[in-house]
């Protein structure tokens, strides 16, 4: 079985890559980047690098044929410079990809939305983060996972990537995380929370649910069960 990850230099997307090349299911774990991988991965992790965002649906080739699609790829609107721009990355280029990979016979795709996403929510972003979500479905893969962390928590290479609710967040986030507390925030999780659930539910997908929607404490549930957070 071979993985692809978008977002692999990202905070979830980094715990995607890190938890599929341990999984020994995988053959390879493809991953897709605008620049090299930040840190040494396994010998089964392949960097595939190219700048041009444009290119990257072409990149997802019969070679790589990646039954799994583990997807954490998105910007912020400060990087982007707008929420128009964003859309076209978070939206569009995950949407160009999502279909490249299922044409490759990808039949899994684990996605990282957000919590509080609504086609029909008065802010753009959860906005934004329902439309994702909704055309995703509609491509009708085999077994469809959407991730909806609350707060995410761990620590970012570029500080524009803080997302929606910004440092202020995080920051409570950590002081309540698995506290009593957790839930007046939303139950705040860790990038590598996100990446050990996705990885095991996409290698354990349900048999009766086709679309699985988990929620934050849906994550921290799976992680505990899996065993200690390495977070």
């Amino acid at each position: 079985m071979n993985g692809l990850v978008l977002g692999a230099t990202g905070l979830c997307g980094g715990a995607f890559l890190r938890q599929a090349q341990e999984a020994p299911q995988f053959a390879k774990v493809f991953a897709i980047l605008r620049r090299e991988l930040p840190s040494p991965a396994a010998n089964k992790v392949v960097a595939v690098v190219e700048k041009d965002i444009s290119q990257w649906p072409a990149l997802i080739s019969e070679e790589m044929h990646p039954q799994v699609l583990f997807t954490a790829l998105a910007t912020t609107r400060a990087a982007a410079g707008g929420l128009d721009k964003q859309y076209k990355i978070d939206h569009d280029l995950n949407m160009q990809l999502a279909r490249a990979a299922k044409d490759r016979g990808c039949d899994t795709i684990v996605l990282v939305s957000s919590a509080g996403a609504h086609v029909d929510s008065r802010f753009g972003y959860m906005k934004m983060k329902g439309e994702i979500e909704r055309d995703i479905i509609a491509l009708n893969f085999k077994h469809t996972i959407i991730l909806r962390p609350g707060p995410l928590l761990g620590k970012r290479t570029n500080s524009k990537q803080n997302g929606f609710g910004g440092n202020l967040a995080a920051a409570l986030g950590a002081r309540v995380y698995r506290s009593r507390l957790q839930s007046w925030l939303g139950y705040p999780v860790y990038g590598d929370d996100v990446g050990k659930a996705g990885v095991h539910l996409a290698l354990n997908p349900s048999e009766k649910d086709k679309v699985q929607f988990v929620s934050s404490k849906d994550i921290l549930d799976i992680t505990s069960s899996l065993g200690k957070n390495n977070a």
